[in-house]
């Protein structure tokens, strides 16, 4: 989340938005937030609802992944297991931001 946490800009710049999930519940979310300094949102999915529905559950954890979702609630891109660290892939899978003409 940190490696994240530092590109952040990058991601905004491509009017990309950051979400953290995982299985854990709300307040241990709060106090990982507050730990790093996280300027984007997690979500907590204490059930697993949200890890079952993108393949990543496994008992009572979810797979370190990363899921790259285009503007159209497609996956565009999926990062899994250790390789999930390293925002780079998913920033390049995020589309160049074109500014509206005016």
């Amino acid at each position: 989340m940190s490696a994240l946490r530092d590109v952040q800009s990058k991601f905004a710049d491509k009017n990309a938005q950051v979400l953290g999930v995982s299985m854990d519940d709300l307040d241990t979310q709060k106090r990982f937030a507050q730990s790093l300094s996280l300027p984007f949102p997690l979500a907590a999915d204490p059930k697993g609802e949200v890890a079952e529905a993108f393949g990543v559950k496994n008992g009572a954890y979810a797979n370190r992944a990363t899921f790259v979702i285009g503007p159209d609630g497609q996956v565009v891109k999926v990062v899994e297991g250790h390789d999930a660290i390293d925002p780079n892939p998913a920033l390049d899978a995020c589309p160049a931001h074109k500014a509206k003409k005016g």
